[in-house]
């Protein structure tokens, strides 16, 4: 058994830990400026969309070793409320 809040806690945490580690690395204008609940909310240049969007979707998804696999969605916009 396992403690689902304190658990997706640490799942978002890692994630956020491997992204702003690999942005960095990178060295890219874009930055990771808010987590809500579940969600990260990202600062992101345009010219570094595509680029950013499928490594962002894998360390997500692959933050820590699960039996069944994680679903995720991403949205993008000029705010919030659009990229939902």
């Amino acid at each position: 058994m396992y403690p689902i809040q304190g658990s997706a806690a640490d799942i978002i945490k890692k994630a956020m830990i491997d992204i702003h580690a690999w942005m960095k690395k990178e060295k890219l204008r874009s930055k990771m400026v808010l987590q809500v609940h579940d969600e990260l909310v990202f600062d992101v240049y345009q010219s570094e969309l595509e680029q950013i969007k499928p490594y962002i979707e894998n360390f997500m998804k692959n933050a820590m070793p699960l039996e069944v696999p994680m679903e995720i969605g991403m949205g993008s916009g000029v705010n919030w409320l659009v990229s939902h």
